[in-house]
């Protein structure tokens, strides 16, 4: 029974790993190869939190080739994260169309959740078989 959860562990957590790394390597060229555009905070909008608060979604306005554009990204909180009529930049991609807020959350996110949740799966999967092996 050990093996088998050990295993499990070891296999999401490898899983996980190529995931983070490939949602990494997206933000990358993302960074690397998107345009910058400014926006700026019109609202913000108030959403239901998950344990019955209100949290706060900026909605943001940009100019995207000539057209009045915007956008609200997922992420919400509790004070507002920007103040209306703040300056924000976004990086967008016009190949995939992905747009983000240029900053280390915005870009970076999904991937630090995933190696978040890969790395102690992996060193508890790996270790318990490099300990069975008496590598460790």
């Amino acid at each position: 029974m050990a093996i088998t959860i050990h295993a499990i562990l070891l296999i999401l957590g490898g899983a996980l790993l190529v995931l983070g790394i490939l949602s990494y390597s997206s933000s990358r060229r993302l960074i690397m190869n998107g345009a910058k555009v400014e926006s700026t905070v019109i609202e913000n909008i108030p959403v239901r939190g998950s344990e019955g608060g209100t949290m706060y979604k900026p909605l943001l306005e940009y100019q995207l080739n000539g057209k009045a554009q915007t956008f609200s990204p997922n992420a919400s909180s509790n004070p507002p994260a920007y103040r209306i009529g703040e300056k924000v930049t976004l990086i967008y991609d016009g190949n995939t169309g992905d747009l983000r807020i240029l900053s280390y959350w915005g870009v970076y996110l999904a991937s630090n959740i995933l190696l978040a949740f890969a790395l102690p799966m992996l060193l508890i999967g790996g270790g318990y078989f490099l300990f069975k092996a008496g590598i460790i």
